[in-house]
């Protein structure tokens, strides 16, 4: 019974021999097809690029990816034997073509330099588009136009509205000045602000219905009547509690204005309509002055021949 059952289990035990000793013949050749890859990425200048992705494609579809640390190096571990393609890159960095490494076993170190990389510029010019200078007259840098809202920002008082307006035309040629035109016609009163639609400024200066050069041209117009009734009313006040003192002065002088008016527009009939534009000025404006009044008496004394 012994002899049997050791009969039976010989060929087992054989068995398991066979395939030790086949495991340990066969582990240290295929420990040996792995290895390691190691190295520094750095720049033109020699300096180590930290933070740099370095990707090895290897056989079979394997692909590692990893960053450099502080000092610029990477490190990959298990790697199987065979051909490898090294790609690495940073922000603004590029290598110039991918590394080619024959990886056998152990440990193979190989360092990467990484080069600026060039950026692209492109400017694409239409034939057809729109140039950025223009030479038509109706375009020309110098003109502006007040229209709406725009007018809430000038001067109410027609003397101070027509001294903005020439400061704003500027310098004009010839020496004659520029010129305000009222619809169409010069020489005419400036209207009241109420009054105004459109304000332009040296629009178009070389039009040819004009005898002279637009610049410091004003052109002003009016605003036409509606087939609605509708009108506004406006005051404006002013003392010398906004006014400065006279430095030589002990109090302020006097000031008063007052502004008034109003206006109003409607139809007549189907085919004419009217507007109608009121406005007065007050203006008390005083002054403080110093003088020295000589006395009579004195002045009858003094003889201006012989006594000086």
């Amino acid at each position: 019974m012994g002899r049997s059952l050791i009969h039976a289990l010989r060929p087992i035990a054989m068995n398991h021999i066979y395939w030790l000793l086949l495991i340990l013949l066969v582990s240290p050749s295929a420990l040996a097809q792995t290895g390691s890859l190691r190295g520094q990425v750095t720049d033109q200048n020699g300096g180590g690029v930290p933070g740099a992705k370095v990707t090895v494609n290897g056989p079979s579809g394997l692909v590692k990816t990893t960053n450099t640390d502080k000092g610029g190096s990477y490190s990959f571990a298990g790697l199987p034997a065979g051909d490898y393609e090294v790609h690495a890159s940073a922000p603004n960095l590029e290598l110039a073509e991918p590394v080619k490494v024959s990886l056998k076993g152990g440990v193979q170190t190989m360092d990467l330099q990484l080069k600026v990389v060039l950026a692209p510029e492109k400017v694409t010019v239409e034939e057809n588009g729109a140039p950025s200078v223009r030479t038509d007259a109706n375009s020309n840098a110098s003109a502006q136009v007040f229209r709406g809202n725009d007018l809430d920002s000038l001067p109410d008082s027609p003397e101070d509205l027509q001294a903005a307006l020439v400061a704003l035309a500027g310098p004009s040629a010839g020496p004659n000045g520029g010129q305000i035109f009222i619809d169409g016609f010069s020489g005419g009163q400036l209207p009241s602000k109420e009054s105004i639609r459109e304000i332009r400024i040296n629009q178009n200066p070389f039009a040819p219905e004009y005898d002279k050069l637009g610049f410091g041209r004003i052109e002003i117009f009016t605003k036409p009547g509606t087939d609605k009734f509708k009108g506004s009313v406006y005051f404006n006040f002013a003392n010398q509690f906004w006014n400065t003192r006279n430095p030589y002065a002990l109090q302020k002088a006097p000031f008063i204005l007052k502004e008034y008016g109003g206006s109003v527009s409607g139809a007549l009939n189907k085919r004419a309509s009217f507007f109608l534009d009121v406005r007065r000025d007050e203006v008390d404006n005083g002054s403080i002055i110093n003088a020295i009044t000589l006395d009579p008496q004195t002045l009858a004394i003094i003889n201006p021949f012989t006594d000086l």
